[in-house]
């Protein structure tokens, strides 16, 4: 018995110490290649593939619970290793003639293929696979189908090529999407998670602390806070929920928070971070690469409406604090321990946004931010205020190089499914059955847009949901007269909020199992926190304002004040409480100034926001009034 315990041990610290070793060469690789540039681009994507390929395989040994699972495993990993080694000695071979590559080249990539589709399968669940494979069955069998959804028919090895082989071509596996990974997404996810190695993060707790002893809601603006700083800089929902989640939904319930409430705040605050400047999940970058919109052009223009959603966020925990008669609480603040701890943070952002505005390339971005985290993170390791705990610091940093290697497999995968799009010409195809239904109504055509972004973003993370939303969807607003910009924030916003919408938001069924909750309430309770997200995509439309897209300051200020107002007027509605219950006279104050500042959005007319905000002011005081006479009533 002892043998076999010592056996197992063995094995552990074994796979342990070669994950570890794989996973710090693939990081050394990214950052010589980022640095050096030794070869094409399209070379670089089959080792930055294979090596996040083998990383994951070995991660999944670990946790190989029967023989025969983990002989598949090392049967993958060979096969892998041999896919990769032959693309990369043959790729002069495969390039001399790309449309027509060898047998060999089709095999081997036929695998990668097919290892990519297991793994996204075993780490994210059915739903994308079965989008990939409904692609590949589309490609070679989509010309028996009738009508519109016709596709040319391709042989076989013609499929294989276009799909997988072609390493010239900007679809499929090797193609731009998992250039956009081997390129800065996969360090940028790394800086992310070496930030957080070493210990950049407390400083970001401690803003948190400040918000929260100064509200009621005091662990709800601490979960807010911190899971939305987080996930900014993380770019995994899922990650941000259960590093944050395991501490802050525990303190929500203690305070008095419903396991639903609770578990629908950390999984709004954690989703919420991947659409929130200046990191936005790393997302932001691959918008920048993708569409050639400066980065700081997007980061300025997501940052109202990303404001405006935490705004109401709080608002929603608050009001749900005082409905429950909750008390302030007192959170533990050391402002020299916080003064200490910043620099850690605020130095390699720092350094991040003045090489952006610098007008340097994204590559040498992140490999020179991706340096300075590591420098000041080892600069406070030698302190013996700050000394490192480095199973902790290599715990993290494994984590979070699974998620960029994870991310890198997600994208060979959405590789496919493009090229399937583009080869049978379905992206035409949508777009003329979406203008079937819209016809010249663009806001039909938002609603179809919407619909699919919450299909296609189901259980991505999110660079790899804006990916596969711009290349399908964001074409078809282009041609529908939206600008470019809100062609591609809109459906972006709607497949981030996958992650929360029945019946598969992964983000709240993480939250909700942490909070022991039932997914249902959670699903109706995470609408009432969160229901902003699901209408501002429609202002960047009709409104860009709310972008800082504007003419006059007059404009901006009135058109902003406005949303604002309405949202806020609306989650006292929708909640039904301020200071205390709203009876129905305060209810209907609250839904006609929503409505009121909506038509002045529409009609431009100041008298209507004049009287929206004198109703809104009159609902509340109405409301105020009747606590403090129930408090004096209570005290005589």
């Amino acid at each position: 018995m002892e043998t076999n315990e010592s056996n197992v041990g063995l094995k552990d610290r074994v796979l342990d110490n070669l994950l570890l070793g794989l996973i710090v060469i693939l990081f050394l690789y990214q950052l010589w290649y980022i640095q050096t540039l030794p070869y094409e681009t399209m070379t670089h994507t089959i080792i930055h593939l294979g090596l996040a390929v083998i990383v994951i395989l070995i991660a999944r040994l670990k946790e190989a619970k029967t023989r025969l699972m983990w002989m598949l495993l090392v049967l993958m990993g060979v096969m892998a290793v041999f896919s990769t080694v032959y693309l990369f000695t043959n790729y002069r071979v495969i390039l001399s003639d790309p449309s027509y590559p060898p047998t060999m080249a089709l095999i081997t990539a036929s695998v990668m293929t097919v290892i990519c589709f297991l793994l996204v399968k075993w780490s994210f669940g059915l739903v994308f696979p079965a989008f990939g494979f409904a692609a590949v069955l589309y490609v070679l069998f989509g010309d028996v189908l009738p009508g519109a959804f016709s596709a040319p028919s391709t042989s076989v090895g013609r499929a294989v090529t276009l799909l997988a082989a072609d390493v010239t071509s900007p679809w499929g596996s090797y193609g731009s999407l998992l250039e956009l990974s081997a390129n800065y997404l996969f360090l940028f996810i790394a800086f992310g998670a070496i930030l957080n190695a070493f210990g950049g993060l407390k400083f970001v707790v401690q803003l948190g602390n400040i918000a929260a002893n100064a509200l009621r809601s005091g662990p709800a603006a601490l979960s807010i806070i911190t899971s939305a700083l987080l996930g900014s800089v993380t770019g995994s929902s899922a990650a941000n929920i259960t590093v944050t989640g395991s501490f802050t939904i525990p303190l929500m319930k203690d305070s008095g928070y419903t396991p639903h409430q609770a578990a629908a705040i950390e999984a709004a605050a954690s989703n919420g971070g991947q659409f929130l400047p200046p990191i936005m999940g790393a997302t932001v970058f691959v918008m920048a690469a993708y569409t050639g919109i400066p980065y700081i052009e997007i980061m300025v223009a997501a940052l109202v409406p990303a404001l405006i959603y935490f705004f109401i966020l709080l608002v929603y925990a608050e009001t749900n604090a005082i409905k429950m008669d909750m008390q302030r609480k007192d959170y533990e603040l050391d402002t020299k321990q916080m003064l200490f701890d910043a620099p850690r943070f605020v130095i390699p952002f720092g350094v991040l946004i003045f090489l952006l505005l610098s007008g340097f390339s994204l590559m040498r971005v992140v490999f020179w931010s991706t340096i300075v985290v590591i420098a000041v993170g080892v600069l406070y390791g030698l302190n013996k205020k700050t000394r490192l705990k480095w199973p902790e610091v290599k715990e993290r940093f494994v984590k979070g190089i699974l998620t960029a290697s994870n991310v890198a497999v997600i994208l060979a995968l959405v590789g496919v499914v493009v090229a399937a799009i583009e080869i049978t010409g379905l992206s035409h195809q949508l777009s003329m059955i979406f203008g079937a239904f819209a016809g010249d109504n663009v806001f039909v055509m938002l609603l179809l847009t919407m619909v699919a972004s919450l299909i296609l973003g189901v259980g991505l993370p999110t660079p790899a949901a804006y990916v596969i939303v711009a290349t399908v969807l964001s074409p078809l607003l282009l041609r529908a007269g939206v600008p470019l910009l809100q062609a591609h924030l809109f459906p972006l916003f709607f497949a981030v909020i996958s992650h929360l919408t029945p019946p598969i938001g992964i983000g709240l069924i993480l939250a909700s199992n942490l909070a022991d909750a039932s997914f249902k309430k959670s699903a109706i309770e995470v609408f009432k926190a969160a229901y902003v997200v699901v209408f501002l995509p429609f202002f960047f439309i009709y409104t860009p304002e709310l972008l800082l897209d504007y003419e006059t300051i007059y404009g901006l200020v009135s058109t902003i004040f406005a949303i604002l107002l309405l949202f806020f007027t609306f989650s006292i509605f929708l909640n039904n409480h301020f200071k205390l219950k709203l009876n129905h006279k305060e209810r209907l104050i609250m839904l006609g100034t929503t409505i009121l500042t909506l038509l002045f959005i529409i009609f431009d007319n100041p008298l209507l926001l004049a009287i929206g905000v004198g109703g809104c002011i009159l609902g509340l005081y109405l409301n105020k009034k009747r606590s403090e006479e129930k408090v004096s009533l209570v005290e005589n």
